[in-house]
């Protein structure tokens, strides 16, 4: 299930948001999962992370130090202690598994099509991640959009 759809004011765990992240490419990476390294200078963010929010704040980690108190860098390690192991938040999604399996994952049009998944309209320009209509803007469990192509809404709901 698509947890969560980003659009280009979406937050990454760098700080900077998804507008800032390299999305257009000439030719496609061939690699999977497609990275979008943030274009920021001097940021050492790899590829775009989504990090869980409450509220407008960003849900802080199990040693009780925020996403800016962790390196950016894979692993997040905490900033301010050493018994942290990494950004872990014990923040529950609204699928009602815990925030810390899930994954940002990067797919083409045509890689979700082929899995079943659904797809919107066209994204009129760059950096609009999946944010195709207000139904977009609703946690992945309530967003029963008839206008998109496959069946989510019978796929998740039973």
């Amino acid at each position: 299930m698509d947890c969560k759809l980003t659009g280009l004011e979406t937050a990454c765990f760098c700080t900077h948001r998804y507008k800032q992240h390299c999305t257009d490419f000439e030719v496609l990476p061939k690699e999977r999962p497609i990275l979008l390294p943030c274009r920021v200078k001097g940021c050492q963010c790899v590829s775009y992370e989504y990090v869980h929010i409450n509220g407008s704040k960003a849900v802080s980690c199990q040693c009780k130090h925020t996403t800016t108190e962790h390196s950016e860098t894979i692993g997040h390690q905490c900033k301010k202690c050493t018994h942290c192991t990494g950004y872990r938040s014990p923040f529950t999604c609204g699928c009602g598994q815990p925030g810390y399996p899930h994954v940002t994952l990067v797919e083409t049009r045509e890689e979700r099509m082929a899995q079943g998944h659904p797809v919107g309209r066209a994204v009129p320009y760059a950096a609009m991640g999946g944010l195709t209509g207000y139904s977009s803007l609703v946690d992945g469990y309530l967003r029963l959009d008839p206008s998109v192509i496959g069946n989510a809404c019978e796929q998740h709901t039973q």
